[in-house]
């Protein structure tokens, strides 16, 4: 070996004497692709086990599934018919999520971190830690919610039911998905704002729970699923920041459950799918504050609020 410094020659063989074994014991890439298939392969709702305590088992990815046999409508079913309904919903996210994040979805190749962001969803899913999901029925004003790496603070407003699961879990309200009116306001509450007749409110307390059509039924449960799932990641809501759960939702799974109109919801789709694919954007992650003032200056701060205004009245 010639090399036209002692220094330099010493360090470049050290450093291939010492790598043979650090190169020996390093696992092969396995692309993106493949990992996502074979997670995908272990999630298979046939495969869910009955536990005690109303829980459903699926081993390989060590999901559990508590109290969701009303999934996803508080809807009355045979024992394990919810959990498997939701395990199936779970599949399709995480499907339709890591293939539009690699790329090869129909909106394309998106910034090279997205791709990045799809591997550690992938490796938090092989990882042997148990993953729960729990149903809750009227119990928070929240549609779903999932818990941090973070953790969670006692001021959570949604401490109540984060505290019943360990991270990582997804609590989702069977009464929010299916757009039932809750029934924890008062009365005065049922005739002013919902105008309810008081034979309707003692029905709805004590009977069947009415469905307002004012009230939001969720079609799209696999793209709020994945949604949650990056919460996973410790990704959070952001004004002033990149909102990558909004982001991801609306890209790869065609706009806003909330928006019915296909037109509006495809311009809003290519909108997030551009803001994914800007590299300026995206390389300087690293910078927080040059991120934040790009995410500002651009104008897609202003994505959610156009949106929220389109809303399904």
């Amino acid at each position: 070996m010639c090399c036209w410094h002692k220094g330099i020659c010493w360090l470049l063989l050290i450093g291939v004497v010492g790598a043979r074994p650090a190169l020996a014991e390093r696992e092969p890439y396995v692309p993106l692709a493949e990992r996502s298939r074979q997670l995908l392969d272990t999630i298979d709702p046939g495969r869910l086990v009955a536990n005690a305590d109303d829980e459903h088992l699926l081993a390989g990815p060590n999901l559990h599934i508590r109290q969701c046999d009303g999934y996803p409508y508080n809807e009355v079913a045979d024992s394990g018919n919810g959990s498997r309904t939701l395990v199936g919903d779970l599949r399709d996210g995480l499907q339709r999520g890591l293939e539009c994040l690699a790329g090869n979805g129909p909106m394309g190749r998106l910034h090279p971190y997205h791709e990045y962001q799809a591997h550690r969803l992938v490796s938090l899913f092989e990882d042997p830690q148990a993953k729960t999901f729990a149903c809750v029925a009227d119990a928070m004003f929240a549609t779903a919610v999932a818990t941090s790496p973070r953790g969670v603070s006692i001021d959570d407003p949604l401490f109540a039911q984060l505290h019943l699961v360990s991270y990582p879990a997804v609590v989702i309200d069977t009464y929010r998905l299916g757009g039932i009116l809750s029934r924890q306001h008062d009365d005065e509450t049922y005739r002013a704002f919902f105008h309810l007749a008081d034979e309707q409110i003692l029905e709805h307390r004590n009977g069947q729970p009415l469905r307002p059509a004012k009230l939001h039924r969720y079609r799209n449960r696999s793209g709020l699923i994945f949604h949650e799932l990056i919460h996973w990641l410790g990704h959070e809501h952001s004004a002033i920041y990149p909102d990558l759960t909004h982001l991801y939702e609306t890209c790869c799974f065609g706009g806003s459950d909330f928006i019915s109109d296909p037109g509006r919801n495809a311009a809003y789709q290519q909108v997030a799918c551009n803001i994914l694919k800007d590299d300026q954007l995206w390389s300087n992650g690293y910078k927080p504050y040059k991120q934040m003032r790009l995410w500002h200056d651009k104008g897609y701060d202003t994505l959610k609020a156009q949106m929220r205004a389109d809303f399904d009245s």
